[in-house]
């Protein structure tokens, strides 16, 4: 074997033993804040490491607002026995990767502060030879792709497969992955490396226990990259455990314990434990070939400049995951259960369709299943696209939605959701399905009991009391497409009925002052009823807020206006395009 550039993390001694924490240690957390708390100057590089590049610059303020004093002293270059070597690791990062190992149940786990597409392209440079012949999974991340196509090796993809017309998640075909691996096997050309995608973006988790028997089974010496960057923390909740890759590996070895596969598995970290971003495990189980074939790979593509922080953090995350992991993965577990619950109970939700965990991804045959700390919902009945529901919910009640597949989107109830931010998604979604309900309504054909106003230049299309028909609506859409933004405004005190009986004895609408009840109204729409009120010179018009407007949540306002002297009116809750030609519902603007 060619000699070393690098030195392979010690292997754990101990077997996994999840939630097991024999002395609390973090050394490689310890050492950087070790060196962090020391007033130490630097003639080798990171002018910026304990602010001593900004200590007299304009922009101190923003820099420590941004980053803090602490992370700026724990960004440090040193290396070697000053703190310890990244590929050649001695001390502190040593005792912590090999920590990081026994809790995971793998023979050796590597840190890495470059991500997992970086920890992919080192699992696969390591697991892989030029001409060797590789079976990957059609909806691996791109790192991998990108990584195969440079590696020199034949690679055979299995198909991928939609869930079902309800539902809009892909995944593979792992019973084609698994026939394609064993035709090869009987033609005498088996595939050496098969690559799998096992926790995806959008919630599906596949039988690892059944795929990794079947391929060690068909042939015995399959390296196999496992790439569970969604899933590291599953290994800390007894529920979420049994399908991991590392505790399936584990139950191989327990009924063979000569057990000749090579696995490799990494984690985005930062993803689902507490991590920073960029925080990776590559963990390997495996001879001690691999081993030093990894060392060196990571040797080839990391970065030399590794960030001593996210490392740190790696070390951090382990620990928690040991002692808190299961209790609050368990706090996970239950308020996805509780959105839900919510989704498809509450009357004021009932524009949300969940899919999944019940009607979906349960045949057992397709070796997947659904991920239970993600919801994915169906928001079709609003109205609007996922992408401007994701808008919505960023800019108007600070909450941030990654996640779009056709008219649904994806919440993940991570380790950081609390119950107080599941309430106030629950708040955010019933006052969006208000507020669009509301609009769909207004948009009705029929007798309409709304202003429905284009601004600019303010001048209603329709007041209460007048017929709304398909030929408005067209009117509507083509303003709208001319850049005016179209608003409604409903009259409570008078029904449809009432005004169109008056129209038709007096043969115009009857002038009525009265108190007109806006529903759900942002700051920005106040701003622009303001500026259409101005616009269209209606006096003596004033816009209350209800107090409170700090979080851009949306608010009930009441306007008050004048005798109908005029066709003009304040305006509420802006109406965007009709989903539908019937009108039933409404996208944002």
């Amino acid at each position: 074997m060619t000699a070393s550039t690098s030195s392979t993390p010690e292997p754990a001694t101990l077997p996994a033993r999840p939630g097991a924490h024999p002395d609390g240690r973090t050394p490689l957390a310890d050492a950087v804040l070790a060196v962090a708390r020391r007033d130490i100057a630097t003639f080798h590089a990171l002018p910026l490491s304990h602010g001593r590049s900004i200590r007299d610059s304009h922009m101190r303020e923003t820099y420590e607002a941004l980053f803090g004093v602490a992370q700026l002293a724990a960004d440090v270059s040193y290396s070697g026995t000053m703190l310890d070597s990244f590929f050649r690791p001695r001390g502190p990062l040593r005792e912590a990767q090999r920590l990081a190992a026994r809790s995971f149940g793998a023979d050796a786990t590597f840190f890495l502060s470059a991500g997992t597409s970086t920890a992919n392209r080192v699992a696969l440079t390591a697991l892989t030879q030029p001409g060797s012949r590789v079976l990957a999974d059609r909806s691996c991340h791109q790192s991998v792709h990108f990584a195969l196509n440079s590696l020199g090796v034949q690679v055979a993809y299995a198909p991928m497969q939609r869930c079902c017309d309800g539902c809009p998640r892909t995944y593979a075909d792992l019973p084609r992955l698994l026939e394609m691996f064993r035709a090869a096997a009987a033609e005498g050309r088996p595939f050496d490396t098969v690559v799998l995608s096992a926790v995806s973006y959008d919630g599906v988790r596949y039988d690892l226990p059944t795929v990794l028997a079947e391929l060690a089974a068909v042939h015995p010496t399959v390296s196999v990259l496992v790439d569970e960057a969604w899933g590291a923390a599953h290994r800390f909740h007894p529920r979420l455990r049994p399908l991991t890759a590392l505790h399936a590996v584990e139950t191989l070895r327990a009924e063979n314990p000569r057990l000749a596969m090579n696995v490799a598995v990494t984690h985005s970290a930062h993803k689902s434990m507490s991590a920073l971003r960029q925080g990776s495990y590559l963990h390997l189980i495996g001879d001690g070939e691999a081993q030093e074939r990894t060392a060196q790979a990571l040797f080839q593509h990391h970065t030399t400049s590794p960030s001593w922080p996210v490392l740190a953090s790696l070390d951090l995350a382990r620990l928690q995951a040991e002692t808190e992991g299961e209790s609050l993965l368990g706090r996970s577990l239950g308020l996805a259960r509780t959105l839900r619950v919510e989704l498809a109970t509450d009357p004021r939700l009932s524009a949300y369709r969940p899919l999944g965990p019940d009607g979906h991804l349960t045949d057992a045959a397709q070796l997947v299943s659904d991920d239970p700390t993600r919801v994915l919902v169906d928001i079709s009945a609003l109205g609007i696209t996922a992408a401007d529901f994701r808008r919505m919910l960023f800019d108007e009640y600070a909450l941030y939605v990654a996640r779009e597949s056709g008219d649904a989107v994806l919440f993940h109830i991570h380790i950081g959701v609390d119950e107080a931010t599941l309430l106030r998604l629950l708040d955010a979604l019933r006052t969006i399905q208000r507020t669009y309900r509301s609009a769909s309504a207004a948009l009705a054909t029929g007798t309409s009991e709304h202003f429905i106003i284009a601004y600019p230049p303010g001048i209603p299309i329709t007041v209460p009391g007048e017929k709304l028909c398909e030929r408005t609506l067209s009117q509507i859409d083509e303003l709208r497409s001319s850049g005016c933004e179209i608003y409604t405004l409903r009259n409570p005190t008078v029904s449809a009925r009432e005004l169109a009986v008056q129209a038709a004895v007096t043969g115009s609408v009857p002038a009525t002052a009265d108190h007109l009840t806006v529903e759900s109204v942002t700051t920005e729409q106040l701003a622009g009823a303001a500026t259409a009120v101005s616009a269209t010179g209606t006096t003596a018009a004033t816009v209350t807020t209800a107090a409170n407007l700090t979080t851009a949540a949306t608010v009930t306002t009441t306007a008050t206006v004048p005798a109908l002297a005029t066709a003009t009116a304040p305006v509420a809750a802006t109406v965007p395009p009709r989903a539908t030609a019937t009108a039933t519902a409404v996208a944002t603007s």
